[in-house]
């Protein structure tokens, strides 16, 4: 899979911080949404949850957009384009996984204003 195409935020540039999805309430925006190209020749929209490096490897965890569950995979940029792929090895996805885990229970303990 590669990143076809980012969707930036319409609504003014206060809208979303970066790291998590855009809050204003408007159906067009589409903060941290990327359509990805599939393998069967469709497109589908994931929101990126986050992006973390691990022993200098680059990793993404998405969501489709509307759902609960996240995928985890490898990231690569090579000349401003993104490549995805899956993480063959069992105990490197644990170790990544656990990263994730760690970082979305730190955002679920943070106050809310």
């Amino acid at each position: 899979m590669t990143d076809k195409e980012t969707k930036g935020c319409n609504c003014g540039e206060n809208c979303g911080d970066g790291h998590s999805p855009c809050d204003c309430d408007s159906e067009d925006c589409h903060d941290n949404t990327i359509t990805l190209d599939m393998e069967d020749g469709t497109t589908k929209d994931f929101v990126v949850l986050d992006v973390v490096e691990i022993e200098g490897k680059q990793y993404i965890a998405l969501a489709e957009v509307e759902s609960m569950e996240y995928d985890i995979m490898s990231m690569t940029v090579v000349d401003e384009n993104v490549e995805l792929s899956v993480i063959e090895d069992d105990d490197e996805f644990e170790r990544v996984a656990a990263r994730f885990d760690e970082l979305f229970s730190q955002s679920d303990e943070e106050p809310e204003d």
